[in-house]
C-alpha cells in the first residue's frame, strides 16, 4: 500500500504544474532555426506555382425516378416503360467529384471525359474556396478528355503547358488533385514509364504516361506537372481498383490537340484517311501460339489511302515511328494526326516492306455517319412515338454484319454506346463519335426485349 500510494504521489507530482527556472524551460535538443527560403526546393517552388490553377469539378446529375400511374395494371405498366413515358417522374441529385486545370485565363479547364459524362449541372472549386458554375464546351470519349468553361470576366490563374514528347524516366513530376474528396492535394513522383497502354479490350487508351506519384479516385482530370510548374500530363486512370503507386496521365502534347479542337469546333475534327483495318491472328514461334497483327481490310476509293497506293491485304506495321500491335491501336495513333497533317505508315506487302506517307483530309459527320452504316448495313428512320421520338431500323443490308447479330426492321435504337439517343439528330453525333473509338455499341430495343449488339467501324 504505501509502494501504491508513494507511486500516485510521484503520478499525482507529474501532473502538478510547478515552476521551472529559466535557463531549464527547455530540456530537449532543438534545430537552429533556419529561413523557409532554405527549405523552397524546386518542388515547393512548382507546387505553389501550379495549385491556384487547379479545381475540383463537382458534377450534379438527375436521376429520375419513375413513377408509375395510379393503379395501372401489369400490362400499362410494361407499356409505360418500354414504349412512353410514366406520367410522374421524380428525382434526386447525385453529386460526383473530380479534378480539373485552368488553361487558359479566360476560364477554359480541361478535364477527364469521364468526370463530366453523366452530369447535367456543374460547379468548380478555386483554391481561395470558392464555387463558379461551368458549361460543357466539348468531350472527346475516345481519348477521355473534356473541356469546360467558367463565364467570368476576371482573369483565372492558369498553367501554362509544357512538352510530353521530351519526358525523361526517372525525372520528378507532381500530382495535383481532389482524391477522395481532399482539395488540392499534392504529391509527389517520378515518371516511371512512357508508351503505356491501359484499359480492357472495351476501352483502351495508348501512349500514357505512367507515374509512382499518388493518384487516386478524385484525381481524374487533375494536372501532371514538371519540376518546373509546366503541364505535362492529364491524370486519368489507376491500375485495378486502388492505385498501388502506379497511375497514369494522358500526355499533354495529344491533350491540347483534342482541346483546341473541342473549344473551335466542339468536337475532334477527324483527320481521315480511307483505310479499314482489321485484327488478324497469325502463328507466332516466338511467344508460342498467335499473335495480332493490324491487316488492311479496304480501302475507299478516292481516299488518301488509293492516292498512296495502299492496298486491301497490306499490313500495317507502324504509324510514325510507333509500332501498332492491335487495329484499336492504329484507330488510336491515326486520329492523333490533325486534319491536313501526314501521317507515315509502315506495311508489309507479302515479304516487302514499304513505306507511305497520306495527308489526312476532313471527315464531315455526315460522311461519319454513312460509313457507320455502310459497314453495319443498316438503313435508319426516324418516328414519333408517345411521348417523343425514336429512331427506328429501316432495313437490314442481306449479309452485312448487322444481319448477322439478327437486327430487324422495325426495332428501336435506344442507345449509342450509352448515350441515349430519340432522334436521328442524335444519331449522326453518337455515330460520329462511334467511328472515331473505332467501336459501336447499340441498345436494341424489340417489343419488350433489349439487347446490346457490337460492330467494329473504322
Amino acid at each position: 500500500m504505501r509502494a501504491g500510494a508513494a507511486l500516485c504521489g510521484a503520478l499525482a507530482l507529474l501532473l502538478l504544474p510547478r515552476a521551472v527556472p529559466a535557463e531549464a524551460s527547455s530540456t530537449l535538443p532543438r534545430a537552429e532555426p533556419r529561413p523557409p527560403s532554405e527549405r523552397r526546393t524546386p518542388v515547393v517552388v512548382a507546387a505553389e506555382k501550379s495549385r491556384g490553377a487547379v479545381v475540383n469539378v463537382s458534377a450534379e446529375e438527375l436521376v429520375r425516378v419513375r413513377v408509375p400511374t395510379p393503379g395501372a395494371d401489369m400490362g400499362q405498366l410494361l407499356y409505360e416503360e418500354f414504349f412512353g413515358k410514366p406520367r410522374f417522374r421524380s428525382g434526386y441529385a447525385v453529386t460526383s467529384l473530380g479534378s480539373g486545370v485552368v488553361v487558359s485565363p479566360d476560364g477554359f479547364i480541361l478535364t477527364n471525359a469521364h468526370v463530366v459524362e453523366r452530369g447535367a449541372r456543374f460547379r468548380v472549386q478555386l483554391l481561395d474556396g470558392r464555387e463558379l458554375p461551368a458549361r460543357v464546351v466539348g468531350t472527346d470519349p475516345a481519348s477521355d478528355l473534356a473541356v469546360l468553361r467558367v463565364d467570368t470576366q476576371e482573369r483565372l490563374p492558369f498553367l501554362a503547358a509544357g512538352r510530353s514528347d521530351d519526358l525523361m524516366i526517372g525525372e520528378t513530376v507532381i500530382a495535383i488533385g481532389n482524391p477522395f474528396g481532399l482539395a488540392h492535394t499534392v504529391t509527389t513522383g517520378v515518371v516511371s514509364a512512357l508508351h503505356r497502354k491501359v484499359g480492357d479490350p472495351r476501352r483502351q487508351l495508348f501512349d500514357m504516361v505512367q507515374t509512382d506519384a499518388s493518384i487516386n479516385p478524385g484525381n481524374s482530370g487533375g494536372p501532371l506537372v514538371n519540376i518546373q510548374g509546366q503541364l505535362i500530363g492529364v491524370n486519368t486512370a489507376i491500375l485495378g481498383d486502388r492505385s498501388a503507386g502506379i497511375g497514369f496521365a494522358i500526355p499533354i502534347d495529344r491533350a491540347l490537340r483534342v482541346a483546341e479542337d473541342l473549344i473551335r469546333h466542339g468536337e475532334v475534327r477527324e483527320g481521315f484517311t480511307g483505310i479499314a483495318v482489321r485484327d488478324e491472328p497469325v502463328k507466332s514461334d516466338r511467344i508460342g501460339g498467335d499473335r495480332m497483327r493490324v491487316q488492311v481490310s479496304g480501302v475507299e476509293a478516292g481516299s488518301p489511302a488509293t492516292a498512296a497506293g495502299v492496298r486491301k491485304g497490306d499490313v500495317v506495321e507502324s504509324v510514325g515511328d510507333a509500332a501498332v500491335e492491335s487495329a484499336a491501336e492504329y484507330r488510336f495513333r491515326v486520329r492523333d494526326v490533325p486534319v491536313g497533317g501526314t501521317v507515315r505508315l509502315g506495311l508489309l506487302r507479302g515479304k516487302e516492306r514499304v513505306q507511305v506517307a497520306l495527308r489526312t483530309v476532313e471527315l464531315s459527320p455526315e460522311r461519319a455517319e454513312q460509313q457507320v452504316l455502310q459497314r453495319t448495313g443498316l438503313t435508319l428512320g426516324e418516328e414519333k412515338v408517345r411521348g417523343g421520338s425514336v429512331v427506328v431500323v429501316k432495313s437490314v443490308r442481306r449479309g452485312s454484319p448487322a444481319a448477322e447479330t439478327g437486327l430487324q426492321a422495325g426495332d428501336w435504337i435506344r442507345e449509342v454506346n450509352s448515350l441515349e439517343i430519340g432522334s436521328l439528330a442524335d444519331w449522326r453525333k453518337a455515330a460520329g463519335q462511334a467511328r472515331r473509338a473505332g467501336q459501336l455499341v447499340l441498345l436494341v430495343q424489340r417489343g419488350f426485349a433489349a439487347e446490346r449488339v457490337t460492330f467494329v467501324v473504322d
